[in-house]
């Protein structure tokens, strides 16, 4: 209404400013053409045009009657196309601007919406909506391809079989004017989305009018904008989850280093006491055996005592410096040669028969055993350290069995006690330096390394060790050792 206003008050200000020569206020005219085609298009620029040719055309034809073709009637007689044109060039002008703007909006919701995270088929489905309501365009279709499998949203032109499939494999966009099976025809156009040189996926906008060319190979740039948005947010995906992946390690690390840390402190206010004890044993009883008179067979017994405590202290010592061997990356001393198992499991069986009466120790040897490649003395550290431990824990008067046996091309150890046995979540760490498990840790005192340095043992060996809860009640500890074919 208002350009039809201003239509009106420009023809009576010309009528009023005769002649027809006064060219200023005959080019006012334009003002409202110009307005109408900026806002409402082609059809409205052009309407206008000719509103405005009806409304002037009246004053130029009374200037021809009354003086001919004149140089004033001419240039009012050109006057015409030119409304007419201005009102065609502003509105074509217009209405691209607006169709650009309105894709590049789409463009910017479009990425905003790939990046918000969430699944693939969400994100999918976020864009059509995003598209459907931008372009004011639908059905609109999406097609990724995510690990080699198609991901779809929306369109029947994204069916297995469909003009998409080809795209994907060609990376041209493909354009049907007679898609589907419906009256009228639907008009289908399908284009690559592109990232990086490859086709991730394709786009497919399905219309019952006809599809202009302009519009055709705007679609195909959104394409690979739209690609490339999509590689962008799954990167961006990918990339989050590897710091949500690092964070989760990085935070178990260091709750692994701040408990390795507190066993470790543990382990020094541990280690006096567990290192004083042989010492104030063999201590005292040397002291015994300068100062008094003792008969052969208390002197036997003493020094037996004496004998058992060194021996502990040497264990213990040894297991300190062979986990800080492992711990600086060294590999332990062994020295390896053919040897019979049996001699050396049933000499750490009859030590503890000797020295540990409070309990009862048998051994089973399955037949002959095949002979092994072995460092003697680290495997009667390995066996001692087994049996030392079904000891502590289990109560007096229990029974700890130790078997051996041949397997298949191994030789197998089993060491069972009838303790209260390791929880289920325990066994997996009780071969980890210094842990203790909390359910035998309150029973015993201990440094926590005897069982790290059981297993480092045995698997220079070539072999292998396993904890599991025995049948009924107890712990049974199991290696195993490459026997010499």
């Amino acid at each position: 209404m208002l350009v039809v206003g201003f239509l009106i008050a420009v023809t009576v200000l010309v009528v009023a400013h005769e002649p027809l020569s006064n060219t200023v206020w005959r080019h006012l005219y334009l003002v409202p053409v110009v307005v109408a085609g900026i806002r409402f298009g082609v059809t409205a620029g052009v309407t206008i045009a000719l509103a405005a040719v009806l409304l002037f055309g009246p004053i130029v034809l009374r200037e021809i009657e009354r003086a001919g073709l004149t140089r004033a009637a001419l240039d009012g007689l050109v006057t015409f196309p030119v409304f007419l044109l201005a009102g065609a060039l502003t509105g074509v002008l217009s209405t691209r601007a607006r169709r650009q703007r309105r894709r590049y909006e789409a463009l910017l919701a479009a990425q905003r919406a790939a990046a918000e995270p969430a699944a693939l088929p969400i994100v999918l489905a976020r864009l059509r909506a995003v598209l459907e309501h931008r372009l004011e365009a639908g059905p609109i279709g999406l097609v990724v391809i995510e690990r080699g499998q198609p991901v779809l949203s929306g369109a029947e032109a994204m069916s297995s079989d469909s003009l998409a499939a080809r795209v994907i494999t060609t990376g041209e966009p493909t354009y049907a004017a007679d898609a589907g099976q419906d009256a009228p025809p639907r008009r289908t156009l399908v284009v690559p989305l592109t990232a990086g040189g490859q086709t991730v996926g394709a786009l497919a906008l399905e219309r019952r009018g006809d599809i202009a060319r302009e519009e055709r190979d705007a679609l195909s740039g959104l394409g690979a904008a739209l690609g490339l948005a999509l590689d962008n947010a799954r990167l961006a995906a990918r990339q989050r989850h590897f710091a949500e992946e690092l964070e989760a390690k990085v935070t178990a690390a260091t709750a692994r280093l701040a408990e390795m840390d507190r066993l470790k402190s543990e382990l020094v206010a541990l280690a006096s006491h567990e290192l004083r004890t042989p010492l104030t044993a063999i201590q005292g009883f040397a002291e015994l055996l300068a100062t008094r008179s003792f008969t052969m067979s208390e002197v036997r017994r003493v020094a037996a005592i004496v004998r058992a405590e060194a021996e502990r202290l040497g264990r213990i010592v040894a297991d300190f410096l062979d986990v800080a061997r492992l711990e600086r990356g060294l590999p332990l001393s062994l020295r390896c040669a053919p040897l019979d198992p049996a001699p050396v499991i049933a000499d750490a069986v009859e030590v503890f028969r000797r020295t540990r009466t409070s309990h009862r120790l048998e051994l089973h040897v399955d037949g002959a055993l095949p002979r092994i490649e072995a460092d003697a003395d680290a495997l009667d550290r390995v066996l001692k350290n087994l049996i030392s431990n079904a000891l502590k824990y289990s109560p007096a008067g229990s029974c700890v069995r130790v078997r051996a046996r041949r397997a298949s091309g191994v030789v197998a150890v089993d060491v069972e006690d009838e303790g209260p046995g390791v929880a289920a979540d325990d066994l997996a760490r009780i071969f980890e330096p210094y842990y203790r498990a909390p359910s035998t840790a309150r029973l015993e005192r201990g440094t926590g390394l005897g069982l790290a340095v059981v297993k480092s043992l045995v698997e220079a060996h070539g072999g292998s060790i396993r904890a599991e809860r025995a049948v009924g009640h107890g712990t049974r500890m199991t290696f195993v050792i490459p026997a010499l074919s």
